[in-house]
């Protein structure tokens, strides 16, 4: 299914195959953008490795701190690009609790921190050499949804669910021939409730197998 497939249903779905149409398909493209980024972030997102300017990043020498993807969600793994080796990865509560200090001392680059700042990456010790090293990491799609024939990130199966939140903004929109509060919060909740069991399912799969596997509903 792609953005003109999506609106299609929708449309169909909602009686309103006739123009002039109640929601306009600039409107609908960015209910469906809405949707597939808050499906992203309401379960574990699209697992990604490979893609260089997500996955990317290069430590220099006497520099410690990086900047990540704005689209990132969450690093599952952080590994030199040249071994394989991981390296550990800390959040802000437990670096200390780790031994993780800042004190300017530089060595061989050992962990990273997350959690000091939005969309930023802290190594430790402070890096003594240049490498490079790869991100496997959660994340948003790579483009939003502005127009008809765009392809849907997220796995197949899911894509009729973003239904469910393109009617709950349609119903939310002031307007006295589409504005229906109940329907607005009941299609807001049972999207919510499928994101929900969309990451459960993803993380019962991701413990049975050691890897994400998306599916199941």
């Amino acid at each position: 299914m792609n953005s003109t497939d999506a609106i299609a249903v929708f449309r169909e779905e909602m009686n309103d195959e006739a123009e002039p149409f109640l929601w306009s398909t600039p409107l609908l493209c960015r209910y469906l953008d809405e949707a597939q980024k808050n499906f992203c972030r309401w379960t574990e997102g699209i697992e990604d490795a490979t893609t260089d300017d997500i996955t990317k990043l290069t430590i220099t020498a006497g520099t410690d701190w990086y900047t990540m993807d704005p689209r990132v969600l969450k690093i599952r793994e952080v590994v030199n690009a040249l071994t394989g080796r991981p390296y550990k990865t800390h959040n802000m509560e437990e670096a200390a609790e780790r031994g993780v200090f800042f004190n300017g001392r530089p060595g061989a680059l050992e962990a990273f921190v997350t959690g000091l700042e939005r969309n930023k990456l802290r190594a430790w010790p402070l890096p003594n050499a240049a490498l490079e090293v790869r991100l496997r990491v959660f994340r948003l799609p790579m483009s939003s949804i502005s127009d008809e024939d765009q392809e849907l990130e997220i796995d197949e199966q899911h894509h009729m669910a973003l239904l469910m939140w393109m009617k709950h903004r349609a119903y939310g929109k002031e307007d006295a021939e589409t504005f229906d509060r109940s329907k607005r919060d009941d299609f807001e909740e049972r999207f919510r409730r499928y994101c929900a069991e969309a990451k459960a399912e993803q993380v019962r799969r991701r413990h049975q197998a050691g890897t994400v596997q998306y599916g199941g509903l």
